[in-house]
């Protein structure tokens, strides 16, 4: 299974020509690294542009960071799945803990899924505790997370499922405050388990990466103990040179 790399450039940057130059710093950066498949998510304004500069490339595919959950045009502020795969994307982010903290509740998640997946788009979920505590309960949020998200998904369709553990309180941590390399080793495997238990063997085939404050700094360590299959990474991405650091990391790990 070849490691995967995930930019999430989040509401950055603020224009369509720092966008276009961030990308096109990236694809020179990129280019020698090998063995690694790499999805770049911009904001939605930036979709088709960026998706213009990455047509015909087979190393950087391009994501969006949400998507609609549902049928129909009359929904204000909101972007379609044919909107996001006409603009050149193969993938959309869905759960990540910010659109939740707003408004996003399982349900929709799930029906994003369902819809993301009907549309030809492959999904990368995000699930991840909000924090930790000392009699593990927060294993037991996580599972939920992935229970109910997954819940109408058919088992043919995992081959276009991506897990990304983001544990809520990680994000915009400090390098040296975020998960243990150990603790995200045990929480893959139980990742696995929940997968296995509901899909069987093929649950096993299911990519699952880390975000959470990811850095070119912490990021050997990471993939090299935490027995993951990529990376979702924010800030970091938005530095071209660190973020070919890390591709390459992934690529000898």
């Amino acid at each position: 299974m070849k490691k995967i790399l995930v930019a999430n450039w989040k509401m950055n940057p603020s224009s369509l020509e720092e966008a276009t130059n961030l990308i096109g710093e990236i694809k020179e950066k990129l280019a020698g690294v090998k063995g690694v498949d790499m999805v770049v998510c911009p904001p939605f304004i930036f979709l088709n542009e960026v998706g213009a500069l990455l047509k015909g490339q087979k190393k950087i595919k391009l994501g969006s960071q949400d998507v609609f959950g549902g049928e129909g045009t009359s929904f204000t502020g909101e972007v379609s799945v044919d909107m996001i795969k006409n603009a050149g994307a193969e993938y959309a982010i869905i759960g990540h803990s910010e659109r939740r903290e707003m408004y996003e509740t399982l349900q929709i998640v799930s029906e994003k899924i369902i819809f993301s997946l009907k549309g030809g788009l492959k999904v990368i979920l995000c699930v991840g505790e909000e924090a930790r505590d000392e009699h593990g309960e927060f294993y037991n949020y996580v599972k939920d997370e992935l229970e109910m998200a997954l819940a109408k998904l058919n088992k043919k369709n995992l081959s276009k499922l991506i897990i990304a553990y983001e544990p809520t309180w990680a994000i915009g941590k400090k390098e040296n405050e975020i998960l243990s390399p150990e603790n995200l080793h045990e929480m893959v495997i139980f990742v696995r388990k929940v997968l296995t238990d509901k899909f069987g063997e093929d649950g096993r085939l299911v990519p699952i990466l880390y975000g959470g404050s990811v850095s070119k700094n912490n990021a050997q360590e990471i993939i090299s103990k935490g027995n993951i299959d990529g990376l979702l990474v924010g800030r970091e991405s938005l530095k071209p040179a660190n973020f070919a650091e890390v591709a390459e990391m992934l690529s000898k790990n």
